[in-house]
C-alpha cells in the first residue's frame, strides 16, 4: 500500500519539538478542545505571540474582558432605552463614559496586534 503525503497547505518548514507524554497529552487535549490539529494549534498559539510580542492567550484574554465590558454596557443601552420609552430619564453620562473608555482599549489592542 502507497502512502500519501499529508496535505501541507503551503507549509513546507518542519520544526521539531520534545514533549514529555503528559506535554503531548496536554497539547493534544487543548488542539481537541479547538477542533484542530496539533499542528495547526502551536501554529496558531506560536504565531500569536509572534504577532503580538506577549505570550499566548494575553490577546484573547484582553479581548474576552473587553467582549464583557461590550456585553455590560450593551445590557445598560437597553435599560436607558427602556427608561426613556417609559418617559423616565436615564444617566447617559456614564454609558458615555464606559463606551469611551471600551472604544480606547479596543484601538490600545488593535495598535498591539498590528505591531
Amino acid at each position: 500500500m502507497v502512502r500519501k503525503a499529508p496535505k501541507t497547505h503551503g507549509h513546507k518548514h518542519d520544526i521539531r519539538v520534545r514533549l514529555s507524554d503528559r506535554e503531548h497529552d496536554a497539547v493534544a487535549a487543548a488542539a481537541a478542545r479547538h477542533g484542530v490539529t496539533i499542528s495547526s494549534y502551536l501554529r496558531t498559539l506560536i504565531l500569536e505571540h509572534t504577532a503580538t510580542g506577549k505570550p499566548p492567550g494575553i490577546l484573547a484574554s484582553s479581548l474576552a474582558d473587553l467582549s464583557r465590558q461590550l456585553s455590560g454596557i450593551g445590557n445598560n443601552l437597553n435599560q436607558i432605552a427602556h427608561a426613556i420609552n417609559a418617559g423616565k430619564t436615564a444617566p447617559v453620562s456614564q454609558i458615555l463614559s464606559d463606551v469611551q473608555a471600551a472604544n480606547s482599549e479596543t484601538r490600545y489592542l488593535l495598535r498591539e496586534v498590528r505591531i
